[in-house]
């Protein structure tokens, strides 16, 4: 008795153990070679004046993250961000309770890397036909 009363404890003190030890945001650097202060759009959210390299906390979650960049005289591709699978979730074991928190937060996942490289290109102005 007095063991399954240890297990059952411990099963209520590690649940959801990723949203407790990981929280629900992920830290990400973002880097480029170019000098100038960029405008990133995060899933809709604009970071002004933005010096490279840049820190900055993105949504865990199961969908992935859309990332834009520019800058005055510069563009670049927009960056997916995939998320995997949080190894961490795993201390769950078997709480259910503990798994549905995790999912719920979005702690059971992770994006794929820790830094991403944003490559601008110079904007080309459109000259008029004449």
């Amino acid at each position: 008795m007095k063991r399954i009363g240890i297990l059952l404890c411990s099963s209520i003190l590690m649940s959801s153990c990723a949203s407790i030890f990981c929280g629900s945001k992920a830290r990400v650097v973002f880097d480029s070679e170019v000098a100038e202060k960029a405008t990133l759009t995060i899933d809709g959210r604009k970071h002004l004046n933005v010096t490279f390299p840049y820190t900055t906390k993105i949504r865990r979650g199961f969908d992935e993250t859309l990332v834009t960049a520019e800058t005055a005289n510069y563009t670049a591709e927009p960056i997916i961000i995939n998320k995997s699978f949080n190894a961490v979730s795993v201390i769950n074991l078997l709480d259910i309770l503990g798994w549905g928190i995790d999912a719920a937060t979005g702690a059971i996942t992770k994006p794929e890397f820790k830094f991403y490289q944003i490559d601008f290109q110079p904007k080309v102005e459109k000259s008029e036909k004449q």
